[in-house]
């Protein structure tokens, strides 16, 4: 989960065609926002990611969902407000149901850094400072489901760190004049400048990816090795604060 910034209303959602889209679902309950300008402003909102949980939607049948903050029963004249709406995968969709956001709040990702409520302890969700709003939420959308989300943050942390290991090893040899080509300079530098996109914002599963790589002891002596050498550059600078910004490292 990490903080997403909500783009502009798409400009087809004009106050008249909320009017009339709202008034539709009052009356006859249907679908309204299942527009295709609304689906894709979402989608490009969040990476095309769900805002909960990370997943990437459409791959693996992880269909999107527009997830009404506000459920849309509880609060019918929001249905299609632009500020209520979220992407969310089917899973999360489903877990959240019709809970009542306004009587027991949870993090709403365009409005609150889930950092300041939650922290990440072992591929889980934890409520930060036993913060009310980070337990409400993990239990609510299920954040720590073994099967669907805990095993697949694993997987791909647990490659992300021997990915780390194995540059660093080829690191430490061209420190110490084992093979110091201009090749494995090349593998060793772009070998982390992949390795850290993985935990860029549009990738899944980003906030466990970028916090599992900084807080690894491998990280920071890679880090060490190529300042040593003059080899950590502009672009790595730049990358890594992206990544800072995206994890859950303090």
């Amino acid at each position: 989960m990490i903080r997403i910034n909500r783009l502009s209303c798409p400009p087809e959602l004009t106050d008249d065609k909320k009017r009339e889209l709202t008034q539709k679902f009052i009356t006859e309950k249907h679908s309204v926002w299942a527009i295709t300008y609304i689906k894709d402003a979402l989608f490009k909102m969040s990476n095309g990611k769900c805002c909960f949980c990370e997943c990437k939607l459409g791959e693996e049948g992880k269909y999107m969902h527009v997830e009404h903050f506000h459920h849309k029963d509880s609060y019918p004249t929001e249905v299609v407000e632009w500020k209520n709406l979220l992407p969310c995968c089917v899973r999360c969709n489903s877990n959240k149901g019709t809970h009542d956001t306004v009587i027991e709040p949870i993090i709403n990702v365009t409005l609150t850094d889930p950092r300041d409520h939650l922290i990440i302890d072992n591929y889980r969700f934890r409520a930060k400072n036993n913060s009310q709003l980070g337990r409400t939420t993990i239990e609510v959308i299920f954040l720590n489901d073994s099967d669907q989300l805990v095993n697949p943050r694993f997987d791909i942390g647990n490659k992300a760190k021997e990915s780390l290991e194995l540059i660093l090893d080829k690191a430490q040899e061209y420190k110490n004049g084992i093979s110091t080509s201009t090749r494995r300079k090349n593998i060793i530098i772009n070998g982390l400048k992949s390795l850290l996109k993985e935990a860029h914002p549009d990738s899944q599963f980003s906030a466990i990816v970028a916090t599992v790589v900084l807080k690894d002891i491998n990280y920071t002596e890679l880090k060490e090795i190529l300042n040593s050498l003059n080899l950590w550059d502009e672009e790595l600078q730049r990358i890594e604060f992206e990544v800072l910004n995206t994890s859950f490292y303090s």
